[in-house]
């Protein structure tokens, strides 16, 4: 039998469950962001982004039942 890669383990249990979205922003704003988000209570930029998503999803009315991994307590409703 093979050793147990942790690593191969973590990335396949990512890849079966969650989408990635690749978001570019100019040299230099990625530090801006990190600092900004942090500042506002944020444990990592990934988390600011899926807030500000949510919100912004609720702001615009859209409705679903479906309950996700999002938000700052990693549970919350996408409205569609």
């Amino acid at each position: 039998m093979g050793d147990f890669n942790q690593s191969k383990y973590i990335n396949d249990f990512i890849k079966e469950t969650y989408d990635t979205i690749k978001v570019q922003v100019p040299k230099g704003q990625k530090e801006l962001i990190k600092e900004h988000a942090k500042k506002k209570g944020f444990k990592s930029v990934n988390e600011y982004m899926k807030d500000l998503i949510t919100q912004d999803m609720e702001r615009a009315g859209e409705k679903s039942s479906k309950t996700v991994n999002i938000g700052r307590d990693n549970t919350g409703t996408i409205n569609m």
